[in-house]
């Protein structure tokens, strides 16, 4: 069930091949539950699609994407990701935060190794790479979740690496995050007020408490939920859902940055749109800079302005989305590229088979 979801483009393409293999050698049948297209276009030789718990199309990959029948089938295509205008950074902007060789290790192995990058006001730049390549690690570093090793991390001219608890304090109102999972991150027994509300328990001098329901009101409105919404708890939600209450969660405290590490991975490819577009239309209001850390390329081509691709803790490139995607300068870059999963078949059976003749040669 969704044996994919949570992989890097890499070990998701040997999973598939190894299934595929295996399929092959056994005979036997392959029943794959998967929110990704790419998945479908790249192994799947029949599709059923789904909707409220009913059968609403079947067909083989290439009819079902091509010449979908149902308008459910239609919506989940139109929505699959990659297809959007690329957008490139306005490098005029001043950086906000500025990562200057910073460094992780663990009982001597290098998690990091001299990272350095400028996140710009109003920029939204992608962290990419493989399991273990130092992604989320970062992140960690940035949200004093773990202490760096080395290097520095100066937000507005101040190294949040060497700050007190207290200074750090009003420096985490700036930087928020938003995680992969909410039914993880949001608390199941608070209610949807208190989840929003909580951080201006923490920080008081954000908003008067007679201010705090009007507040969340708003919160929830804009990103897309109602009212009435404040009253209930996170499982009374969907993952899309839950996923913008957290986003509301960030917003309350009026962030410079966001940090968002897989914030969509678990969504499927409808709802994962949504939420990018919010992700895109708050930018464009609000003048937030986002970290957006993904393994899924396809998404990081329509929501990033600038692309950071990582390896063994080392940033390997650097470049904008359109750099990154048309005209990769690293081997290493190039195989992530060749590696990600097109939802059209017929374009996915042409980067496999040179996928499979290039890991031949």
């Amino acid at each position: 069930m969704k044996p994919t979801t949570a992989l890097d483009v890499t070990v998701q393409a040997q999973i598939l091949e190894l299934l595929e293999v295996l399929r092959n050698e056994t005979g036997m049948g392959l029943l794959i539950i998967t929110h990704d297209l790419g998945v479908v276009a790249d192994i799947a030789d029949r599709v059923v699609v789904m909707h409220n718990g009913c059968v609403v199309e079947t067909g083989n990959a290439d009819q079902v994407y091509h010449s979908p029948q149902h308008a459910y089938t239609k919506k989940l295509i139109s929505a699959a990701p990659g297809n959007g205008l690329m957008s490139d950074s306005d490098m005029s902007a001043k950086p906000i935060l500025k990562i200057q060789n910073i460094s992780k290790e663990y009982s001597g192995c290098k998690a990091l190794d001299s990272v350095s990058f400028d996140l710009l006001e109003g920029e939204s730049i992608a962290i990419v790479g493989e399991s273990g390549s130092g992604k989320s690690t970062t992140a960690k570093l940035l949200m004093g979740l773990e202490d760096a090793s080395g290097g520095r991390a100066l937000y507005m001219g101040k190294d949040i690496f060497t700050l007190s608890k207290k200074e750090m304090k009003s420096i985490r109102r700036d930087i928020q995050m938003v995680f992969q999972d909410p039914s993880q991150s949001l608390n199941p027994r608070m209610s949807i007020f208190q989840i929003i509300s909580e951080p201006w328990i923490i920080h008081p001098d954000i908003l008067p408490k007679s201010q705090w329901e009007e507040r969340v009101i708003a919160l929830l409105e804009q990103v897309g939920l109602s009212a009435e919404h404040r009253h209930r708890y996170p499982h009374q939600f969907s993952g899309g859902q839950r996923q913008r209450i957290a986003i509301a969660r960030a917003l309350a405290v009026e962030p410079r940055i966001i940090v968002c590490d897989e914030a969509v991975s678990a969504l499927d490819v409808s709802i994962q749109a949504q939420v990018i577009d919010l992700l895109a239309n708050l930018q464009k209001e609000l003048k937030i800079s986002f970290i957006f850390i993904a393994h899924d390329l396809p998404v990081v081509k329509d929501f990033a302005d600038r692309v950071i691709v990582m390896r063994l803790g080392k940033i390997v490139e650097i470049g904008t989305v359109r750099q990154i995607f048309e005209n990769p300068t690293q081997p290493y870059t190039q195989a992530l590229l060749n590696a990600s999963l097109d939802p059209d078949p017929r374009v996915q059976s042409v980067r496999r088979a040179e996928r499979i003749a290039l890991s031949a040669s």
